[in-house]
């Protein structure tokens, strides 16, 4: 890792440097690999562009992003506030499920997202659930629990401290796969689906310039099916 970073990182015909999240997995790893990395490297390499990753928490990524010393980063999520501040481009990276999870040991008794009627729903600080979930929780049909991570909430769910859990579905997968989602805990239904972006500096002097040459390779890797392909093997 740099210890000093300089104003702004660089890209040449050839390379890209990014910013990226280190810490959502299998979106993205602390190790500079995961899903959101295999997409875009795949994109820029049908333009003959190589991509380096630079990894930090997420917060790091904004900032880098905001201040324009990366040209780009991920995984940021569409929003009002994100689509002021970032260029989003008009296609997603991938779109991500969020689903409300429970403890089989401890029914649920909403059927659905429009049925809850003042339950206790864990979720992790600093991440988007989308508009839906705002409003239940301003509405207080829902009350939100936030703590740091998903393997927290799974623990809470097993003691019973609470009533549901919001995951991202690819990430409960992971934990199970890891044998930290136990069988008693189960999706109970689907949030909502987040169209989350390789979003790019407004700051940073190349970002259109890559921005332009980054929509194109996903275009092709969309048109080909290898965005598909690598979503379905995570």
């Amino acid at each position: 890792m740099l210890l000093l970073l300089p104003t702004s990182t660089w890209a040449d015909n050839n390379k890209i440097i990014i910013a990226a999240e280190d810490a959502w997995a299998p979106f993205a790893n602390p190790n500079g690999t995961g899903m959101a990395h295999e997409i875009i490297t795949a994109a820029f390499a049908t333009q003959n562009v190589d991509v380096e990753f630079h990894v930090f928490p997420y917060a790091r990524v904004l900032h880098y992003l905001d201040t324009g010393t990366y040209i780009a980063g991920f995984n940021v999520p569409i929003d009002k506030i994100t689509e002021q501040k970032y260029l989003l481009g008009s296609t997603p990276l991938y779109e991500a499920y969020s689903a409300y999870y429970y403890n089989t040991n401890k029914p649920l008794i909403a059927v659905d997202r429009e049925t809850f009627s003042g339950e206790s729903v864990g979720v992790v600080r600093g991440f988007g659930y989308g508009q839906h979930h705002i409003d239940l929780v301003s509405e207080q049909y829902i009350y939100a629990q936030p703590t740091s991570s998903d393997e927290v909430n799974v623990k809470r769910l097993i003691l019973g401290r609470l009533d549901s859990a919001l995951i991202f579905v690819k990430v409960a997968n992971l934990l199970k796969r890891q044998h930290k989602l136990p069988d008693e805990i189960e999706l109970a239904f689907i949030n909502e689906g987040t169209d989350i972006y390789l979003a790019f500096s407004k700051l940073h002097p190349q970002s259109q310039h890559y921005q332009a040459i980054f929509e194109k390779g996903l275009f092709a890797i969309i048109a080909n099916g290898e965005r598909e392909r690598i979503t379905s093997s995570y």
